[in-house]
């Protein structure tokens, strides 16, 4: 057997195994208990405190260029103001499990946002995100995030 079709059988091997040995990506789901709460009893809930605020965060997903996001989402009462010039830095995708919110953009309108409804923020959305307190399903994608892991 000459060199040339020895090593170009070694490299096929090499290859065909590295491809047999390649993680499965799978779906990831979210239970009706995790969306009914039992969720935030997870190790992983990032649960916090500030300005008389409580909240809890769970990560469902994240893509491995830190781009899209995904996740399950509890607040209490807030009065919150997004400025400019940026405004929301990414875009984000809310469902209401409970609760709702008051969103005024920038230039007064207003929309509430109910249980059982959806509502998109697009990305540099300025404005005032006034709630008594809900839980929410939500998605994020950052586009700045995805060129960062093209560079």
């Amino acid at each position: 057997m000459n060199k040339a079709l020895f090593a170009s059988m070694v490299l096929m091997g090499a290859i065909a195994s590295t491809a047999s040995h390649a993680e499965t990506i799978k779906p990831v789901r979210v239970s009706q208990a995790d969306l009914a709460g039992s969720i935030f009893n997870r190790k992983d809930t990032v649960t916090k405190n500030e300005n008389g605020n409580r909240s809890s965060d769970a990560v469902t997903y994240t893509s491995p260029d830190n781009a899209y996001q995904t996740g399950v989402y509890k607040s209490g009462p807030l009065h919150e103001e997004i400025k400019g010039p940026e405004g929301l830095p990414y875009n984000e995708f809310l469902y209401f499990l409970s609760g709702s919110v008051k969103l005024t953009s920038s230039d007064g309108s207003v929309m509430v946002v109910k249980t059982g409804e959806g509502v998109t923020l697009p990305k540099g959305w300025t404005g005032q995100f006034d709630t008594k307190g809900y839980t929410k399903l939500y998605v994020t994608y950052d586009p700045a995030e995805a060129n960062k892991a093209k560079q």
